[in-house]
């Protein structure tokens, strides 16, 4: 709830500190467009199944304990073009980084992992609520792959984990997203842009569950023919 809350104010505010409504004529085409912002992911657990001590037995095999991580908030930049095939209606195409840290924890052992950046190719359909005054809000939602990585351990860990934390690449995921943002157009080339979407993936490795990455950023769009 806290979050729609957000949501709202990200791409109402501008309605108060635009430009008056004027008749405008069909937006260009094509634009590029460059955003900053934040990025905050959200903790998930799983299981994390290590040798046992004791001898193996018919109904026990193996010693399982609770993996769980969390990650730090950070910054995120984003680059991207959108085609306007109608006044209303584009197709986007993006790609977005952010220097996100994980720790793992296992029991009572907690582990910094080697995950120290997202990485995220997206492709997106664009909808326009209205395009004839300098406030132009949208929504959308789109597909991609998303993928974390970072740089190899620099040393063994005991059990499983070894294993785990040298795989410094966890490769491409299914991705998805959705949100809205709010164009400022300042002259027929140039706009403002206010953004917030939520970027949903699975979680790294062996954590079960949802990935949910939120993202407000604000940038700028320059408009072509």
């Amino acid at each position: 709830m806290r979050t729609f809350r957000y949501f709202l104010l990200w791409i109402l505010i501008p309605l108060n500190l635009g430009p008056s409504a004027t008749a405008q004529s069909r937006p260009p085409h094509f634009e590029v467009f460059a955003e900053g912002g934040a990025s905050v992911l959200n903790s998930g657990s799983g299981l994390n199944p290590e040798p046992c001590a004791g001898p193996c037995t018919p109904t026990n095999c193996g010693c399982v304990s609770t993996l769980a991580n969390s990650s730090t908030s950070a910054g995120r930049v984003v680059a991207g073009a959108r085609w306007r095939f109608t006044p209303h209606d584009a197709l986007e195409a993006s790609y977005s980084f952010s220097p996100n840290h994980m720790s793992f924890q296992s029991g009572t052992v907690t582990q910094s992992s080697k995950y120290n950046r997202v990485d995220l190719v997206c492709f997106n359909f664009v909808r326009y609520l209205w395009t004839k005054t300098p406030i132009q809000p949208f929504a959308t939602a789109g597909i991609g792959l998303n993928r974390f990585s970072g740089p190899p351990a620099l040393g063994p860990l005991p059990g499983y984990l070894s294993t785990f934390w040298f795989n410094n690449d966890n490769g491409y995921q299914l991705a998805w997203n959705f949100g809205g943002g709010t164009d400022v157009v300042l002259q027929r080339h140039f706009a403002l842009r206010l953004e917030l979407r939520d970027y949903v993936t699975g979680q790294p490795s062996f954590i079960s569950g949802l990935s949910h990455n939120i993202v407000p950023s604000a940038g700028i769009v320059f408009r072509f023919r």
